[in-house]
């Protein structure tokens, strides 16, 4: 099994806002529905692929976000509150 480490911030702020006891189990399930809506349906994969190459484009042109502000989009996105 792999593993993977994550700080003890992120691990924190997991347990305080999400609820959640085992965040492990948590980036689990949330990769393992991705990766399984992925691999069944060709055009969310061929979305996501239009999407990293836009996302490198505007990067190459200077435009790029903050990754924490990045990260926020996409947990709003997902219906995830975090507080910064």
């Amino acid at each position: 099994m792999a593993t993977w480490t994550i700080s003890d911030e992120l691990d924190a702020r997991l347990r305080k806002h999400l609820g959640i006891q085992d965040p492990a189990a948590f980036a689990e399930r949330v990769l393992t529905d991705h990766l399984d809506e992925a691999e069944e349906d060709p055009a969310y994969t061929a979305e996501l692929d239009r999407k990293i190459e836009q996302s490198m484009k505007e990067f190459e042109a200077g435009r790029g976000i903050d990754a924490i502000e990045g990260m926020l989009a996409i947990a709003a996105e997902k219906g995830i509150n975090l507080e910064r």
